[in-house]
């Protein structure tokens, strides 16, 4: 743009036009009134709606992906979407100074003149003294300082929103928020009975209840902690706190996102900055926000106290099968339950990513907590873990968090795997046996396997090994706490064949070259050949299938789904995966149901269930069948 150089002035003497160089995402390197970076002509765009209209929506979400992230996916350092290049877009005293001067303009073209007229405008006043310029003149002229200081840190409260609100009374509730914002920062009095919780709740709430809010927040919190020259040495730190509450929970609109962004990458893009370390928890947390949805329940009081003590990392305790004291993790405000799983797999030497998705998490309620439903949920991988934690507490309910294996199609890798692991995988498999779910009943009238009663008096005697080394205190009472009361019930054994099996093969058991462990790994390589080894089991009810007859267990594993009789636990119906089409979840008000629809390509049927474990079932099969997919192309 020329500039028009007054009389005697060269072109080497200080300008009064647009500073240069120095402007970065609303900061002035501390100084309030260094360079700024001229917006370029393309940037500059009018409007006359209010935010978030489509005519702007239009201009910017196109680009604004493209342009912000490189190869990386981290934000782009070029200086575009700063702060104030957003303020002077959507900030209310430009779309008010527009709206008012826009009555003689129709197009895009016309109002990208006025934009430059009000520029020129700025150049102009030089030539006019103070005295000289109309009451109208001087609220209408346009300087880079007042645009400046509409994102720069300020302990004045607003009048006015710093976007135009659709309504009236949000524009009151943004006012209101910006001043328990410099209350909570201490940049503001705080008056009696209000407390810093309170200011925290009221923002928070606002932002739930009246979303057209949260972008105006964001502004204002952006604005607080820049440039901030606050008496009170805690206020900036205080602001960047409120900030991070704010990146957990709430999700910008995709306007303001690329701007927040940039705003977050570049303060934690420099770790000489005072506010690095906490800009990149911003940025870390808003990004799974936007990915995620953000938080969904509100935080408790000790959560929010935490938090703006700079307390963001929490020791968490999830038990595995078979361990008294648990395993610790660390966890955020922000962390996921994939996050916690794949961090307990690591520990545990599991280092593949597919070998990780056999893995769940569980969260195991006080019984009786929550009437008509399960006590023992499997977690989604997309839920935050502080939102499962403050949910039980704001309910006062007991929870323990669990981590077991639902998915056993790739091998048992004892060279690789931690002893935890492996204790894990023992101890959930033995219950299961135990209870009598492995265990698959001959026909009526048919002989017993041999290899069947071996091998459960192997598997005895291997337990009796792992829990002691006392031969002698063997007894025929307690011999049959190592099998199944399966067993006995159906008289697959008697006491005395067990006493008599188990002491004959506990004296090639020696435990002086064999460990603990090496048992252990004994008991699975037994177990793993049985075919029901490795299943999820469901209780259901079945009236479509004649050969079920009402009620029935269903069995899934990585040898395909099975419907086993629910007395017996003898397979009824077997289908492998490349035969189950599809399954389809079906909500009642009473109950789930769950259509299999089976078979191939010319014949097929369809089997319903009842249960109330639906989801958990159309998971783990679609678990296998990812797993069979993808192990299909690698062998392709």
């Amino acid at each position: 743009m020329r500039r028009i150089l007054s009389r005697g002035e060269s072109k080497d003497q200080k300008q009064d036009g647009p500073p240069r160089g120095g402007w970065i995402y609303g900061s002035f390197n501390g100084n309030s009134d260094e360079g700024m970076k001229t917006l370029q002509r393309k940037h500059m765009i009018t409007r006359t709606a209010s935010f978030g209209s489509p005519m702007m929506t239009r201009r910017r979400t196109s680009s604004c992906t493209k342009d912000l992230t490189d190869a990386h996916g981290h934000m782009s350092s070029t200086g575009k979407f700063s702060m104030l290049e957003f303020s002077m877009m959507y900030y209310r005293q430009n779309i008010d100074r527009y709206e008012a001067l826009q009555s003689s303009t129709h197009g895009l073209q016309d109002s990208i003149k006025l934009i430059e007229t009000l520029k020129l405008s700025t150049i102009k006043k030089r030539f006019l003294t103070r005295d000289n310029e109309t009451p109208k003149q001087k609220k209408e002229s346009w300087s880079w300082k007042e645009q400046a200081e509409a994102v720069k840190w300020s302990s004045v409260p607003l009048e006015k929103s710093l976007l135009k609100l659709p309504t009236d009374e949000m524009d009151k509730e943004a006012v209101e928020c910006f001043s328990s914002i410099l209350m909570f920062m201490g940049d503001l009095p705080m008056p009696e009975p209000i407390t810093e919780l309170d200011c925290v709740f009221r923002i928070l709430k606002a932002c739930h209840q009246q979303p057209e809010l949260k972008d105006e927040i964001y502004c204002q919190l952006t604005k607080q902690t820049t440039n901030n020259k606050s008496s009170n040495s805690n206020s900036c730190s205080r602001g960047w706190r409120l900030l991070t509450l704010l990146c957990c929970w709430f999700v910008c609109s995709d306007i303001l996102k690329p701007f927040l962004l940039t705003y977050l990458q570049q303060n934690a893009a420099d770790p000489s900055r005072t506010y690095y370390t906490i800009a990149s928890t911003c940025l870390l947390a808003l990004r799974k926000t936007l990915k995620h949805g953000g938080r969904r329940n509100v935080p408790t009081s000790d959560e929010i106290t935490a938090i703006m003590e700079g307390k963001l990392s929490k020791r968490q305790t999830v038990y595995l099968p078979g361990s008294q004291s648990g395993m610790t993790v660390n966890i955020t405000p922000y962390t996921l339950v994939k996050e916690t799983l794949e961090e307990i797999c690591t520990k545990l030497g599991i280092i593949s990513q597919a070998e990780m998705e056999e893995y769940a998490m569980f969260a195991l309620y006080e019984k009786g907590a929550q009437s008509g439903a399960d006590n023992c949920i499997r977690l989604k991988k997309e839920e935050y873990i502080m939102d499962i934690i403050t949910q039980m507490r704001l309910h006062q309910i007991s929870c323990t968090l669990l981590f077991e294996r639902i998915c056993w199609y790739y091998p048992l890798h004892y060279d690789v795997i931690s002893y935890d692991c492996t204790n894990m995988m023992y101890h959930q498999a033995i219950q299961l046996y135990l209870d009598g779910w492995l265990i698959a009943l001959p026909p009526s009238g048919s002989k017993v396997p041999h290899k069947l009663t071996e091998d459960i008096i192997q598997i005895a005697s291997l337990m009796w090994r792992i829990g002691t080394n006392d031969d002698e205190a063997l007894h025929l009472d307690v011999c049959v706490e190592f099998v199944p009361d399966l067993v006995l019930t159906y008289k697959i054994l008697s006491p005395t064949q067990i006493f008599d099996g188990m002491a004959k093969c506990l004296k090639h058991l020696d435990p002086m070259t064999s460990t603990e462990l090496d048992f252990k790994i004994d008991v699975l390589d037994i177990l793993r050949r049985w075919p029901m080894f490795g299943a999820s089991f469901y209780k259901a009810k079945c009236q479509t299938e004649p050969k079920l007859g009402g009620k029935c267990i269903l069995a899934v594993n990585r040898a395909g789904v099975h419907f086993l009789d629910s007395d017996s636990q003898k397979c009824v119906l077997s289908y492998p995966f490349t035969e189950v089409i599809s399954t389809r979840k079906i909500l009642t008000d009473t109950i789930e149901k769950l259509d299999f629809k089976v078979g191939n390509n010319r014949i097929q049927k369809i089997i319903q269930i009842e249960t109330n474990q639906a989801g958990d079932i159309v998971h783990i099969i679609g678990q296998y069948i990812k797993v069979l997919n993808s192990c299909a192309k690698l062998s392709s």
